[in-house]
């Protein structure tokens, strides 16, 4: 019996509906994709470690450290390992996305384990100062095989006086879960820092493997605060909430991203208010002769409500399929840095049902409660 109501005030005014639901589809589009790649910008992606404790130059993220504050942390009770490293790169944000070479200590592949090699290829990276383990995206990126040659263009001076450095693929590593993790290539430290002209006996990041992965934020403080007043102060803290923090400092992308879905759905609730309203306006007397034919007040009052919720969620569902068609589209758009970084969460499932069914409610309250209330002779008079 709803269905044949809900049925009936659907395919009245086809047209209608039709652009009703397509207005509320890209508001839950962008509810899904906002949500969806917000998390590529916030630091929150799956992957990210709560027991990995980064340090960090304080106030300039790309600034150096002394190698001695490795040697600190690794006393730091609590502290599991230390690994630290360095970054090969140009001042360009071009060459940065073309791939950046890590300079790391012998460790790298132990503490940071979210990246996997073979035993053959860590080996002959520590032994062979001019070797290098390739992401497995990188190297499917610019074609490289094992015992290709990687050349780059640094801001580090070489032995040679240029600012050209190349290495000899020895092998490849992956990452567990964030594929963009894969554009990159590590190299021996140790080889490096005796080969560059400047800036030696620096390191960029360190990373403290925490024992104790609830003492990650208290370890992150005694270190801040032994380098407080050092002119190589720190900014420590669990991998996961310093990329947070880091993202912040760029901008609130997540209360830009909630600004811009607040607008977006109260737009939406004032069209599908007025579109209900009409529509019930519209069916005054249809709603008339029903009561005349024996339905009840209540069974018209529930019809409005479910044609309400039967339009939100077609729009919920059409959105949230199109966003999940969306990211493997994204994925190969940009090269595989994506892949596995973003996936459409069952919380925005669930917030976009959430909201569609509070829009539907607030949208046919009132037409609904005028159906309730009309009388059947007021709603002949007015048809």
């Amino acid at each position: 019996m709803y269905w044949t109501l809900v049925k009936i005030g659907l395919i009245r005014k086809r047209l209608r509906t039709f652009l009703t639901i397509m207005s509320m589809f890209i508001a839950f589009w962008l509810y899904g994709t906002l949500n969806t790649f917000a998390a590529v910008f916030t630091g929150s992606m799956d992957g990210l470690s709560d027991e990995n404790i980064i340090v960090m130059p304080r106030y300039d993220m790309f600034g150096k450290l002394p190698l001695s504050h490795a040697s600190f942390i690794e006393e730091v009770e609590g502290v599991e390992k230390v690994m630290f490293m360095d970054f090969l790169m140009s001042d360009s944000i071009e060459s940065m996305l073309d791939g950046v070479v890590y300079a790391v200590s012998p460790n790298f592949f132990e503490v940071y384990d979210r990246f996997v090699t073979d035993e053959e290829a860590l080996a002959e990276m520590i032994s062979n100062p001019n070797a290098a383990i390739v992401g497995k995206l990188m190297a499917e990126t610019k074609g490289l095989e094992i015992g290709d040659i990687l050349a780059i263009k640094a801001n580090a001076m070489n032995s040679d006086g240029t600012y050209n450095w190349s290495f000899q693929v020895a092998g490849f590593y992956t990452a567990k879960q964030i594929k963009g993790d894969e554009m990159g290539a590590v190299i021996n430290w140790d080889s490096f820092d005796e080969t560059r002209l400047n800036q030696k006996g620096t390191i960029g990041y360190i990373i403290a493997k925490a024992s104790d992965p609830s003492r990650a934020n208290e370890i992150g403080d005694i270190i801040d605060e032994r380098y407080m007043n050092s002119p190589y102060a720190t900014r420590s803290g669990p991998e996961s909430a310093i990329a947070v923090e880091m993202a912040g400092e760029i901008a609130d992308i997540e209360l830009i991203v909630n600004a811009i879905l607040l607008a977006v759905f109260f737009t939406i609730l004032l069209v599908s208010g007025n579109t209900m309203a009409q529509s019930i306006r519209e069916r005054t007397n249809d709603i008339g002769v029903l009561k005349c034919l024996g339905y009840k007040d209540n069974i018209i009052f529930f019809s409005v409500i479910l044609e309400a919720i039967t339009i939100c969620f077609a729009a919920v569902i059409s959105g949230m399929l199109f966003t999940l068609i969306l990211i493997p589209v994204i994925d190969v758009a940009s090269g595989g840095l994506t892949a596995d970084a973003i996936s459409l969460s069952a919380s925005t499932v669930f917030g976009a049902s959430l909201a569609g069914l509070t829009i539907a409610f607030m949208a046919a309250a009132v037409p609904a409660y005028q159906s309730l209330r009309l009388k059947v002779v007021d709603a002949l008079r007015e048809g």
